[in-house]
């Protein structure tokens, strides 16, 4: 008996550890850059490299996951930050070019707080030209990947359980825990995805009471696992219009052997842009863990929960870059088609004089305009080009209000302005 209790605390603690070890892991991404200096190599040329190279980092990393945020405020506000963001940064070599020096560093950023703090502060990568819709939904199991492997021999002290009878009758459960442990995921990295069924539109299309509306319910008639076709065609309508992309997941096997007392689940998840139609897969992830002997039949149910939870939750780590692309890809898509729509950012000496500036530039030129951290942002309406608008407008209600603003201050970047007192 003593035996059997230690093999069974070993079990436990080995499980507990390995779901520790999911939970508190940080993603990270390594960004390599190359910057210069002026002057001889020195202690204080390496330093100034180093700070260099880190903001440099950060900037290079936002070119991918946020285009939108170069050159805003946010930008500055993550270079501010960049002692909490970055966790190391690594000398790959250096090299003196005439009176230039010239460092390469590898800079690991941390992927988690970064795009954590792009979303606190309004720039994540599903902001921007357009807003970027994420669904999250599921693409159907079948039979054969879903099974219970039994041997009446081995079944003491649990109930039997035969065919797909109790994956059936929870099926909703582990719906529900790898839906919120993607939306975890995606929520700690910066995104944003949307369930459906906090949409009243589409409360009636329910199966059940506690249908997560994922796209996907088992078929009691059919006895098979199908898809919620009114649901998906009305999603496919609804979000048409918009920047929409669908995450979806397969539960690609999930099965509890009774000989091995093994539970095991194989996730898979791929994205789909609904308006370019473009499908990108991420892969598949297992995840397998114990259930002693003696278990009542709900610690199998919730086993099975946790086990196809973790497995989202680490394959969320490959999904959310995939994720990033195919917003940044949206977001270009959107600036492509709309061209002429520009901002120009003023920073003045005083948050007052932002204001009053603010107060004199409504006219048709300007879209909106809004006082965001050190910055006025003017946001330009259609058709109006950021130098038109600076040269023929701004400037001469600067000069009327007794500011000059020197050429060097004026600074353009593809459709955007930076105005510097």
């Amino acid at each position: 008996m003593i035996r059997r209790l230690s093999s069974i605390t070993i079990i436990l603690i080995a499980v507990a550890f390995l779901l520790t070890t999911i939970k508190i892991g940080h993603a990270y991404e390594d960004v390599g850059v190359s910057v210069t200096i002026k002057g001889k190599r020195s202690f204080k040329a390496k330093k100034a490299a180093k700070m260099k190279a880190q903001k440099q980092a950060i900037t290079n990393y936002l070119k991918r996951v946020s285009p939108a945020a170069v050159g805003s405020s946010c930008e500055k506000q993550l270079l501010d930050d960049r002692a909490v963001l970055i966790q190391r940064v690594t000398a790959q070599g250096f090299a003196q070019l005439d009176n230039a020096f010239e460092a390469s560093y590898l800079v690991r950023i941390d992927d988690e707080k970064l795009n954590y703090r792009l979303e606190e502060l309004g720039c994540g990568s599903q902001s921007g030209a357009a807003e970027v819709v994420m669904l999250i939904m599921e693409e159907p199991p079948t039979k054969g990947d879903i099974a219970m492997i039994l041997n009446s021999a081995d079944a003491s002290g649990t109930r039997k359980l035969r065919g797909l009878g109790p994956f059936v009758i929870f099926y909703t459960s582990y719906q529900r825990a790898i839906r919120d442990s993607i939306i975890e995921g995606a929520n700690r990295e910066g995104l944003k995805l949307t369930r459906l069924d906090t949409i009243s539109d589409f409360q009636r299309m329910k199966m059940s009471n506690d249908d997560p509306l994922v796209g996907v319910y088992f078929d009691n008639d059919t006895e098979e696992f199908a898809i919620n076709r009114r649901l998906t065609s009305i999603v496919k309508n609804k979000f048409a219009a918009k920047n929409t992309i669908i995450l979806y997941y397969r539960i690609a096997s999930l099965y509890f052997d009774q000989v091995s007392r093994k539970l095991s689940v194989t996730l898979s998840i791929s994205l789909h842009d609904l308006n370019s139609g473009e499908t990108k897969s991420v892969g598949s992830q297992e995840f397998v863990s114990m259930i002693p002997e003696g278990q009542p039949g709900l610690a199998i149910r919730d086993g099975l929960a946790d086990v196809a939870s973790n497995a989202a939750s680490l394959l969320m780590n490959r999904a959310k870059k995939e994720a990033r692309r195919m917003s940044s890809m949206a977001q270009a898509k959107t600036r492509s088609v709309n061209p002429s729509t520009a901002n120009v950012y003023v920073k003045l000496n005083s948050k007052r004089t932002m204001y009053n500036l603010k107060k004199k530039l409504s006219d048709n030129m300007v879209q909106n305009s809004r006082i965001d951290g050190e910055n006025l942002v003017i946001s330009l309406a259609a058709g109006v080009t950021s130098d038109e608008f600076v040269f023929e407008r701004l400037l001469a209600v600067l000069e009327g209000m007794g500011i000059n603003i020197p050429d060097k201050n004026i600074q353009f970047k593809e459709s955007k302005c930076f105005i510097e007192q």
